[in-house]
């Protein structure tokens, strides 16, 4: 796993090789609602930050997972009601923009950009 974050780490900038703490990528994401990009193509999925660390998932219909995420190990993890696997991730700064590492994936190799995206949810199975 510590070589994995290594080779990712080496690929980006100097000002994004430290993780962001959880408190940090709190302030960041709460309150907003950001979708992940991954190498060119957008959206991968949108997620809607909560307050009290609940989240939303939707992989870009009208379905929403709801969730939450805890910090554990140096990293973000999320607990979602469909999948009894915790998804982590590490997160970074850089120019602006917030990466992510998905820690769950041996290769490691996997960088995801998050954007804020100009609207909400719309969740068919529950509310947004």
């Amino acid at each position: 796993m510590k070589w994995m974050i290594l080779t990712v780490l080496a690929a980006l900038p100097a000002e994004a090789q430290t993780a962001l703490t959880p408190e940090q990528f709190e302030q960041l994401v709460e309150g907003r609602t950001l979708d992940f990009g991954y190498d060119g193509q957008k959206p991968y999925g949108l997620e809607r930050y909560m307050p009290g660390r609940k989240v939303f998932w939707s992989w870009g219909g009208t379905t929403c997972e709801p969730g939450y995420w805890y910090p554990e190990d140096g990293n973000i993890c999320f607990k979602y009601d469909f999948d009894p696997v915790a998804q982590c991730w590490r997160y970074f700064q850089s120019d602006g923009k917030l990466l992510a590492v998905f820690m769950n994936d041996d290769e490691g190799t996997a960088v995801y950009e998050l954007q804020p995206v100009g609207r909400d949810l719309v969740c068919d199975n529950f509310g947004s």
